[in-house]
């Protein structure tokens, strides 16, 4: 089965209570809207916990910075079985989708701004409850297999996401180093899979980049009249990111694990030198940013996994 197109939704808003609660009463809301397309295969939102030091690269960083990042990060993952799907969804159901994100505008500082990804490489687990967990771990003992990486569900995990913009060039040169390094992350004790993710372009209508006209007809309305206008102001394939942009979605238990299975790049011999791999091919990054799930459906991961 062809893997999922990712859309990835990010915003800061104000680091205040009342976000959380719009963010919580209109966020699944808009989910069942957008899942009318039957392109639409799931979901998994986040909201920013910290980013992490390198070492002391960004020295003012803390690996949990939830309580004072303010505006804080709100990432909205959306997947789909064609990049098309996405477009076309929001086309169909731009009236729904302006009015309930229009109720959230007052928290919002910065964005929307929704880039389109291809899944180059990936090897997540399912996400269970510890419920299952004995179920899950006697099967895979049954059939001699090796139990695969408990994922819980929720904020009881880690999402680490490293942005890289690669040398013109060289990007299958990083490709294969970046995929190689997660491999052995698997080794690191909490860490529970991947995905790198490769810029392919960008929603003009998801990011509410209008043309001109549907620009000022937005601006006139709190979101009780729609712009009769919903065309975006450039094609998606046209916001591709020069140099290429790489998302690596990286998975753990605990920020500890994050902390500590990270930090192998430099202080570990074999790690070190197959990141140095990876950052030769680097323009600029790393800059690892920290997250939770707030909301998701976990069902995408059986599509991307069948």
């Amino acid at each position: 089965m062809p893997r999922p197109y990712i859309a990835i939704n990010d915003a800061k808003v104000v680091n205040a209570e009342s976000s959380f609660q719009a963010f919580q009463q209109v966020g699944p809301k808009v989910c069942m809207v957008t899942a009318n397309h039957p392109g639409f295969v799931g979901f998994q939102n986040h909201v920013q916990i910290g980013v992490f030091p390198m070492g002391g690269r960004y020295g003012g960083a803390k690996m949990d910075m939830h309580e004072e990042l303010n505006p804080i990060g709100i990432r909205q993952y959306t997947m789909w079985k064609r990049w098309e799907d996405h477009e076309e969804m929001h086309y169909q159901q731009f009236d729904s989708i302006f009015r309930l994100c229009s109720s959230c505008l007052g928290m919002v500082v910065e964005g929307p701004w929704e880039d389109m990804y291809e899944i180059i490489s990936s090897d997540l687990p399912e996400v269970i409850a510890m419920t299952d967990v004995p179920s899950k771990l006697g099967a895979a003992f049954m059939a001699g297999q090796q139990p695969a990486p408990v994922a819980m569900p929720y904020g009881q995990r880690v999402i680490a996401g490293s942005d890289h913009y690669i040398i013109p060039g060289r990007e299958q040169e990083f490709e294969t180093a970046i995929t190689e390094l997660m491999k052995m992350f698997q080794k690191a004790p909490g860490f529970l899979g991947y995905m790198v993710l490769k810029q392919i372009g960008a929603s003009a209508i998801g990011s509410f980049q209008l043309q001109p006209e549907g620009i000022h007809q937005a601006l006139q309305t709190l979101g009780d009249n729609p712009p009769k206008n919903k065309e975006g102001n450039f094609k998606l394939i046209e916001a591709k990111k020069t140099p290429t942009k790489y998302l690596v979605h990286m998975e753990w238990s605990d920020l500890n694990s994050a902390m500590f299975g990270i930090s192998r790049v430099v202080i570990n011999g074999r790690y070190r030198a197959q990141h140095d791999k990876v950052l030769a091919t680097v323009l600029q990054g790393p800059y690892v940013t920290l997250w939770s799930p707030m909301m998701e459906d976990t069902s995408w991961r059986e599509y991307l996994n069948e």
